[in-house]
């Protein structure tokens, strides 16, 4: 697995507060290392198209980032994986490194899809209804 530490803001150059999160989520949280692996190419993606310091990002920094993803046709369940991510890492560098603001507290997420349920038609109820009636009875045992 790549070092998910990497800072692609340039080669071999680390990003510290991705390591100590990394760290924290393996050690502290018990992360699974699918988990730390998601993460990671999470914040690697978003560095990828934007180069402001985490501690100076703001909510309308990652307002645009949401607005591109949802531009180029991402699910919206990929999204929701980023920004939590995203919100995760946020939240350790508020208790750990005492940021003082948040930029995704008030963010609001595209809503998931909601998928319409199976719908039987009216012959495989009937059918489902009359299976019972089609099967052999077997011979009970005397009592």
């Amino acid at each position: 697995m790549k070092d998910p530490a990497t800072n692609s803001g340039g080669p071999g150059k680390r990003d510290a507060l991705a390591q100590e999160f990394f760290r924290y989520l393996q050690v502290e949280r018990n992360a699974s290392a699918q988990t730390i692996r998601a993460y990671a190419q999470a914040l690697e993606a978003f560095r990828s198209r934007n180069t402001v310091p985490w501690k100076r990002c703001s909510t309308q920094t990652f307002r645009d980032y949401l607005f591109e993803l949802m531009k180029s046709k991402q699910a919206r369940s990929y999204i929701r994986l980023q920004f939590s991510a995203f919100r995760t890492f946020y939240r350790f560098l508020v208790a750990r490194k005492k940021l003082r603001l948040d930029p995704l507290r008030d963010l609001q997420l595209p809503k998931l899809e909601k998928k319409l349920p199976l719908v039987l038609t009216r012959l495989q109820i009937d059918e489902l209804l009359s299976a019972p009636l089609k099967q052999k009875k077997s011979r009970a045992a005397a009592s």
